[in-house]
């Protein structure tokens, strides 16, 4: 077999999928090059669960030898039309008896609604009833409907929680896409379903510490350099032009890219005979914006609050320093932007913290300023699950990498690492034809 030593990957794309399958190569020895057309830093704290194995097992190798990033459990919270606020209980029963508890204790549900959905659970598990098989070609809103979630329900608990853990409205993503996001965290056993929050940013925790890895391996990264066209032979890649007019040639290939921006490398002989690559044209993602904005005032312990009456999604509370707490507001679409200008969009924000009880009456929060990413998140709408592409792609050395990708998981960072892993294990098992 070829030594990896003299085997070369091209990772297109210097994401979480693209830095994860180039350190995993870099590590076994191959030599990688990474063309990223921008940059990534994203400098708020984020939220983990224990189930999500991939990044945890990243987390601890990156930072092996040296402190691990701080990671502090925390309960969902959810605010209630007389805006007061109720969080999703922990029980410490065995599993599966402990996700029952939860749910029947649970305050955000009327109390009537909860007995139904915990009887329907429990028979779910006897096996008295059964998931309908037509979850892919309905909304996640119309099922919920059918096993008697209401209006009130759906709208203060259901939506808020799809659009944290998805990015997408229940009325617009499928049923089968909403269970599978669902039920790691309400399904599962009790350290996968701890809600964490990790102080450090993923550039502190991810980026920062896998590009030093592999600039010690020799890894060549190219910053600000976009691929234009993939050049093929015989069914194989031979190579990728850049903006520049330069070509770059390796044995293998990775494409850590949207789909909207990987169709338009791929040759046109490509997307008309195969169906994989025909498929990628029919997925759809939406933009993204956070605001990030820190006050000065302690923050004694880190929360997170789904929202359900504002065009922001959630609301996490960290601790930037002793004396100043950070604030990051999530929303996927732009029409706060569009419809306020940045002094309006300052003081509502402020207001929204107030009305939370997280901002103290006599602080202020500095100017906000938002950062949008463009395909931030894929459209989970019916059907959506049968053009999410495998990572092995019919041309032998190219290989997929990234959320939107059929990894089994919503469209997250932990689907973004599980790629990565997929397509570094693709390679090592194997080599060019």
């Amino acid at each position: 077999m070829t030594s990896t030593a003299t085997q070369s990957v091209v990772i297109l794309g210097g994401g979480p999928a693209g830095l994860t399958t180039a350190y995993r190569l870099a590590l076994l020895g191959y030599r990688v090059t990474i063309v990223d057309r921008g940059t990534h830093n994203s400098p708020e704290p984020f939220t983990v669960l224990g189930c999500h194995h991939a990044t945890q097992a990243l987390l601890h190798s990156l930072h092996s030898n040296s402190r691990q990033p701080d990671k502090i459990a925390i309960p969902l919270e959810f605010r209630l039309p007389d805006g007061s606020l109720v969080h999703y209980p922990r029980s410490s029963f065995p599993a599966p008896l402990h996700s029952w508890v939860n749910l029947l204790r649970f305050a955000g549900i009327p109390w009537k609604e909860r007995w139904q959905l915990a009887s329907w659970v429990e028979q779910l598990w006897e096996g008295d009833v059964e998931l309908p098989a037509d979850l892919e070609q309905r909304t996640a809103d119309e099922w919920l409907t059918s096993i008697g979630q209401s209006s009130q329900t759906r709208d203060l608990v259901w939506n808020p929680l799809a659009r944290w853990l998805t990015g997408n409205d229940i009325t617009m993503m499928s049923a089968d896409a909403f269970v599978r996001s669902m039920k790691p965290l309400f399904l599962s056993t009790r350290p996968d379903s701890r809600v964490s929050v990790v102080q450090d940013s993923l550039q502190a925790c991810f980026i920062q510490p896998i590009t030093e890895t592999l600039i010690q391996a020799g890894a060549t990264i190219l910053y600000n350099t976009e691929a234009t066209q993939l050049r093929y032979e015989r069914d194989r890649i031979s190579g990728v032009l850049l903006r520049d007019g330069s070509l770059l040639q390796a044995d293998w290939y990775v494409a850590a890219l949207p789909p909207q921006q990987l169709t338009t490398l791929l040759p046109e002989r490509w997307l008309t005979r195969y169906a994989y690559f025909q498929q990628l044209t029919e997925l759809r993602s939406v933009e993204s914006t956070s605001h990030h904005v820190q006050a000065g005032q302690p923050c004694a312990t880190p929360r997170l609050i789904l929202l359900s009456d504002t065009s922001f999604h959630s609301v996490l509370t960290t601790a930037a320093t002793p004396d100043h707490t950070s604030f990051s507001l999530v929303t996927t679409d732009n029409q706060i932007a569009q419809a306020r200008p940045d002094s309006h969009l300052h003081i509502l924000i402020q207001d929204l913290l107030r009305s939370l009880g997280l901002l103290m009456p006599e602080s202020r929060i500095a100017q906000t300023h938002p950062r949008t990413v463009p395909n931030a998140m894929l459209s989970l709408k019916p059907g959506t699950k049968l053009h999410r592409p495998i990572q092995r792609s019919p041309i032998a050395n190219l290989l997929l990498a990234g959320s939107w990708t059929d990894t089994g998981w919503p469209p997250n960072l932990e689907s973004a690492i599980v790629s990565g892993n997929r397509c570094a294990d693709a390679i090592a098992s194997d080599k060019p034809a």
